[in-house]
Parts: structure tokens; C-alpha cells; sequence
């Protein structure tokens, strides 16, 4: 009984440190270990470390693993049924639908408003004057919720509905963004759960802002209608000629701007940041861009050679991937690695553990962007980077990301260089995305 009561006590403590900050539950034995089996409050979890695991588990039988109860309801009261909470057939269909609106077709038209969006923000970079300081989380933020909304929606935010959005989903992340008891145990969604009136509010100032951009996408509507995401979804017509259901409308239109500006406005902040400590990648990076640019701005056709820029966003995304992890749970027995999986039983894949993992990656904790140059990219075990997912579910704007990232990087770098507050402490914390828990104010001067 006594070791009993004593194992519980270590669950419950584990527990709490993942609550506040999920990479606190990783040991170190972890970034060397391929498969771990945890067995915690009598509930099976098993780490998935490998690259072969990683494949089974999210392509070769993909089909036997479901989003976790605990991811579906941290997402769900924002999200809804969108894209990135449902499943099966109606996710199927989702996925279908959307597919044309991030197509490589648009990624040079989507670059010009990129550019200009960069351009309207260092416009205000340079008024301010020099050696100014503003926290990037948070500018970053602003910058791409307005970029996401103008691609996919058609409609320009301005700066109050932009704030108004940056500082609900900060609410909805405080409330909903950690792991709960409740989730690991199984209990059912409609158990109050600690932060869910906050969480309320900040879903609330969301759905403001959402209803006035489908307000404006609605009058916009006619016969052919603007070429957007938002017209595809109000342009949609099932078998028997119905529309999609106003609901779904907008959980779509939540799940696509939520995943369209968070992961990009977070990479550029761990960049900036990585590049100040590394300064001798950050001369490297600045000798490519005077290379290829000449002094002027970047535009589409410089981003393919843009190698070493776009390496630093690789590397980046390899030692600080917004989405640190994922979550599976087995609908069927399974196995993997030669250990039993029964069914029920959690799979966690942190790319966090595995981009650091010190079987797959060489010198894992080394800032260093040549590993993903041309030639050297190719050595990296399939499945060992992950930051956008895997499989079936791999991240539907990834192109769009990866761009978007690029090319704001290269604007940011020619002109400009920043740093951070001297003494400012910097921790990276796991909720639903991989923020740094204290910002990022940075001091803003010319080059």
C-alpha cells in the first residue's frame, strides 16, 4: 500500500511539472532512448523516439492512432470541428477542400503580399528611429495574423481587430494550452475544468473578429466570387447541392488562421534570437543575402537562392518546433519497435526530444544551419525532423510556412539587426505551441 500511495505521489508531482511545462518532463535519458514505456496513474503512455517509429506510427499504420483525447479537447472550444480536430470522412473531406488554397500555383502571388505587409512594418520600424525595443513575439504575431487573414480571407484586419485576436488567443493558450489530469484520465469534456470561463472569454473576442470577416466574405459572394479560402468554404456544396454548415464555416476559418500566422510569427522570434548568439552565422547569412540581393529587397525568385537563409529556418525549426509534439492514441493493439502496444495506450512523439536526439543528430544542442544546406540535408534520417508532422496529417500550409518564414527573415536581416534586452531571460514553454514564457523585447537598429 505504502509504495503504492508513494508511486501515485511521483505520478501526480510528474504530472504537475508537464502542466507547467511539458519539456520539464522529458529526462535526459530520453534524447538517447528510442522507445519509452510510461506507465503513469495506471494509464500506458510510450515516447516514440525513432524515425522507424515515427513512420509507423503516423504513416505505415496511421490508420490505427487517433488524436488524443487531450489534444481534441485543449483545441476543440476554439477550433471546433476544423481541420485540425476532426477525423475520418468529414476530415477527409476537409482536407480535399482546402488543398487548393495552399497550392504552389499561388505561393509568388501570396509572396507580393508578404512583402508588402514586411514593408509596412519596418516603414514603422524606421519612424520609430533607432535602437527603439518592441517584443517580437508579439509584433511578429500581429504581422502574420494580418498576412494569414489578407491571403485566406481577403480581408485586412487593421490594428485594433489584429490586437484583439493576438490578445485572445494569449488568453485562450493561459486557459487551455497545458496538459490537464482531467485529459490524461479520460474524463468526459463537460467536467469543468480549471481557466474555462477565461477560456470562454478569449473564444469569445475570437468569434467577434471571425464574424466580421465572414460578415465581409458573405457580401463579397457572387458568381464567381473572390479566389480565396473563405469564398471555397461559402462556395462548397455537398452530394445533394447543400452548403456547408455555418458552424463548420467558421471552424474552418479558425483552424486556418490560427495555423496560418501562430508557427511563423514564433519561428522568426527564435530565429532573430538564435542569430544574435550566433554571430558568426549571422555573418554568413548577412554575406548571402549582400550576395544574391545587391542592397535591394527580396522578392519570390530570390527565395530559391536563398539557401543559407533558408537553412537558418530549418535549424530553427529544428531546435524550437512550434508544435513540439504529438499525440496519438491506439485504436487496436499494435506494435512497435518489438513492444507490445495495447490498445487505448497513449503515443507521444515530441520533436523537441527528437531534434535533440542524440542517436539521429550530430552535435544535437549546436546551432548549425549547414546541416540542412544542398548536399548535406540529404544525410538526415527520414522521419528525424518533423516539425511540420508527418503522414496524412502533415501540416497543409507548410509550403506557404516555410515561404512566408524565408522570406520575412531575409527582409528583417538585410536592413536590420536585433537584439535582445541585456539580462532578459529567455525559456522556452510548451502549451499549444512552443512560445518563449517571457518574450522576446529586442532592440531594433539599422544595419
Amino acid at each position: 500500500m505504502l509504495k503504492t500511495i508513494r508511486n501515485t505521489w511521483n505520478d501526480l508531482r510528474h504530472l504537475a511539472r508537464a502542466r507547467d511545462n511539458v519539456l520539464d518532463a522529458w529526462p535526459k535519458s530520453y534524447y538517447r532512448r528510442e522507445l519509452i514505456p510510461v506507465r503513469c496513474l495506471h494509464k500506458w503512455m510510450f515516447v516514440v523516439n525513432s524515425p522507424a517509429g515515427v513512420q509507423h506510427v503516423m504513416v505505415g499504420n496511421g490508420k490505427n492512432y487517433r488524436k488524443s483525447p487531450g489534444n481534441t479537447q485543449m483545441l476543440k472550444p476554439l477550433l471546433g470541428n476544423g481541420l485540425f480536430v476532426s477525423e475520418g470522412e468529414l476530415w477527409q473531406r476537409q482536407r480535399r477542400m482546402s488543398n487548393p488554397a495552399v497550392h504552389g500555383s499561388r505561393l509568388a502571388g501570396y509572396a507580393q503580399l508578404i512583402a508588402a505587409e514586411g514593408e509596412k512594418m519596418f516603414a514603422g520600424w524606421r519612424a520609430r528611429g533607432d535602437g527603439h525595443e518592441e517584443d517580437v513575439t508579439e509584433t511578429f504575431t500581429l504581422l502574420t495574423a494580418n498576412i494569414i487573414s489578407q491571403i485566406m480571407f481577403g480581408f485586412t484586419l487593421g490594428e485594433q481587430r489584429v490586437r484583439l485576436l493576438y490578445e485572445a488567443f494569449v488568453e485562450y493558450q493561459a486557459s487551455h494550452g497545458r496538459m490537464h489530469l482531467a485529459e490524461f484520465l479520460g474524463l468526459p469534456a463537460w467536467l469543468p475544468r480549471p481557466g474555462s470561463r477565461r477560456g470562454r472569454r478569449a473564444v469569445e473576442k475570437f468569434d467577434s473578429v471571425l464574424a466580421e470577416i465572414l460578415a465581409a466574405g458573405r457580401a463579397a459572394h457572387g458568381g464567381d466570387g473572390p479566389d480565396n479560402f473563405l469564398h471555397m468554404l461559402l462556395a462548397f456544396r455537398d452530394d445533394e447541392g447543400k452548403p456547408m454548415d455555418p458552424g463548420l464555416v467558421r471552424d474552418e476559418m479558425a483552424s486556418i488562421f490560427l495555423a496560418g500566422h501562430e508557427t511563423t510569427a514564433i519561428t522568426l522570434g527564435w530565429a532573430l534570437w538564435l542569430l544574435e548568439k550566433h554571430p558568426e552565422v549571422e555573418a554568413k547569412l548577412h554575406a548571402e543575402l549582400d550576395q544574391v540581393l545587391g542592397g535591394r529587397a527580396p522578392a519570390f525568385e530570390d527565395v530559391p537562392k536563398l539557401a543559407y537563409t533558408r537553412a537558418v529556418i530549418d535549424e530553427t525549426l529544428r531546435l524550437y518546433p512550434p508544435v513540439h509534439a504529438f499525440t496519438r492514441q491506439a485504436l487496436g493493439d499494435d506494435e512497435i519497435g518489438g513492444r507490445k502496444i495495447p490498445a487505448g495506450s497513449f503515443v507521444t512523439i515530441s520533436s523537441w526530444v527528437l531534434h535533440r536526439h542524440t542517436l539521429w543528430w550530430d552535435e544535437p544542442e549546436v546551432f548549425k544551419p549547414e546541416r540542412f544546406l544542398p548536399g548535406a540535408a540529404q544525410k538526415i534520417e527520414q522521419r528525424a525532423y518533423i516539425p511540420f508532422g508527418a503522414g496524412g496529417r502533415i501540416c497543409l500550409g507548410k509550403h506557404l510556412g516555410l515561404l512566408e518564414s524565408t522570406l520575412l527573415l531575409a527582409m528583417i536581416t538585410r536592413e536590420f539587426r536585433l537584439r535582445l534586452r541585456p539580462g532578459h531571460p529567455v525559456e522556452p514553454l510548451a502549451r499549444m505551441t512552443l512560445r518563449p514564457r517571457h518574450g522576446l523585447p529586442m532592440r531594433i537598429t539599422r544595419r
